[in-house]
């Protein structure tokens, strides 16, 4: 089990764009989008979506030869297990403090 979160969960980079795409389920994006919206860098982005595309989280759409287009594979058994749990686990992490900085 522990190894098939890790594929998900691979980075910090990844799990923000995971949870950038389960906010926001059926709009698509570019990487140039999810980029300025998750505040990662271009190359990151590039990096970390391929994988959520070859695992069928994430779906790419080819429109013409030179643009891709990224959505959530909502229909995938494995988003809609992620997307619940996350939809349940949010109000918890909301009402959490934010982590310090420091290390005591």
């Amino acid at each position: 089990m522990r190894r098939l979160l890790e594929k998900i969960f691979t980075s910090r980079a990844q799990t923000r764009v995971v949870q950038h795409f389960l906010d926001r389920p059926k709009e698509f994006f570019n990487l140039s989008r999810i980029a300025r919206e998750t505040g990662l860098a271009h190359s990151t982005i590039h990096r970390v979506v391929k994988p959520l595309v070859k695992m069928g989280i994430v779906k790419e759409i080819r429109v013409g030869r030179q643009i891709r287009l990224f959505v959530l594979e909502s229909e995938s058994p494995v988003v809609k297990v992620l997307a619940q749990f996350y939809d349940e686990v949010r109000p918890l992490l909301e009402s959490l403090p934010e982590p310090s900085e420091t290390v005591e």
